[in-house]
């Protein structure tokens, strides 16, 4: 196996495809493991000016895909002529960007899709696109998408398979960056409180918290419940009453919890402290300020015990909300939440385990 160069700036990492040895017009697949993927219909290519488009955006190499036109190449029997190339992942990833360029005809439309599962059946996101002759352009997969989002994927495909034998669908692509993702659970232990007490919390896990407090529950408010160990973070002004040490924000208003770096929401666990049957609003936006609404999901559920839920579409954020508000004075809107589960931009690794 080749050992991948990989340019790696922060969280994010590029693969540039230049650490194959090949003379010029040689090509070679890309094997299983290379860069942490596994590669389906890919090839790399060290163009000579031989196949007119062909021009890799960095260094001498790019990868292709092998069987574009529905006809069977030596080497690249495993799968159907025709099939998109793709990679998978054993873990979430972020595809965040690549160079494309088209092989044997300009305005050639690819589209490239985003799956949650290895298998792909799960489509997260979209982005269809031109790519020209000779002039490799740089495609962003954050941001101009058709639908969703490309962050928390497992599987992508890449295809420009128009259905017509008799039209050249081949491109390359080259400096595919992407970020690795790693799960992260927010559970409150690190606040050291007595039985009963509580404190504002402000940031944690680099996340920034508003409206928000953590407390050690000791039976004297009857339905909070830990999911594990013994603190939960809760809604700090939940009946529209100004609460002394939260009044930076309307009474009433909902948990804010936001982070810079784009995340997705998992999960958690819930319960309700004075009423059973309480409904919560969770939403999830793009931007910190809570204009661009990505997924929202209302949870109802009980005091006494902590109720775990999943949250699917949660993915691309910067800001999340848990609302209780139901607009009744009357009402008592108070909730605990515990084990808050993300997906967040991890640490980038040089060594990936091989992939199957």
């Amino acid at each position: 196996m080749v050992d991948p160069t990989i340019v790696s700036s922060s969280f994010a990492q590029t693969l540039n495809f230049d650490d194959f040895s090949l003379s010029n017009g040689g090509e070679t697949r890309i094997n299983n493991g290379y860069g942490g993927f596994r590669w389906i219909q890919a090839g790399v290519y060290r163009p000579d000016g031989g196949i007119p488009g062909y021009v890799a955006s960095s260094g001498s190499t790019l990868a292709f895909i092998a069987e574009a036109q529905n006809n069977e190449v030596t080497g690249y029997e495993d799968v159907a002529a025709g099939t998109p190339l793709t990679i998978i992942r054993d873990t979430p990833f972020a595809l965040t960007s690549a160079d494309f360029v088209a092989a044997f005809r300009d305005d050639l439309t690819i589209t490239v899709r985003a799956y949650a599962d290895a298998a792909g059946t799960q489509l997260i996101g979209s982005k269809t696109f031109v790519a020209n002759l000779g002039a490799p352009a740089l495609q962003s997969f954050t941001d101009g998408l058709d639908s969703g989002t490309f962050f928390g994927a497992t599987r992508i495909e890449f295809s420009a398979n128009d259905g017509n034998n008799n039209t050249s669908d081949y491109f390359g692509l080259d400096n595919l960056s992407f970020t690795t993702l790693v799960e992260q659970t927010i559970d409150f232990e690190s606040f050291t409180l007595s039985p009963g007490g509580e404190t504002r919390l402000f940031e944690t896990g680099g996340f920034s918290f508003g409206e928000t407090g953590v407390y050690r529950p000791d039976g004297r408010i009857p339905g909070y419940a830990a999911s594990s160990g013994t603190n939960i973070g809760f809604i700090a002004e939940a009946n529209g009453s100004e609460i002394n040490g939260y009044e930076d924000a309307a009474a009433g208003s909902p948990v804010v919890i936001t982070n810079s770096d784009t995340f997705a929401f998992l999960g958690g666990s819930f319960s309700a402290a004075f009423r059973d049957g309480l409904t919560v609003t969770v939403r999830g936006y793009a931007d910190l300020a809570g204009t661009e609404l990505v997924a929202t999901q209302a949870i109802t559920f009980n005091g006494g015990t902590a109720q775990a839920f999943d949250f699917s579409g949660f993915a691309g954020l910067q800001r999340l909300e848990f609302d209780s508000n139901d607009g009744n004075a009357a009402t008592s809107d108070y909730f605990g939440f515990d084990d808050l589960r993300f997906l967040v931009p991890g640490a980038a690794s040089l060594s990936e385990p091989l992939i199957g």
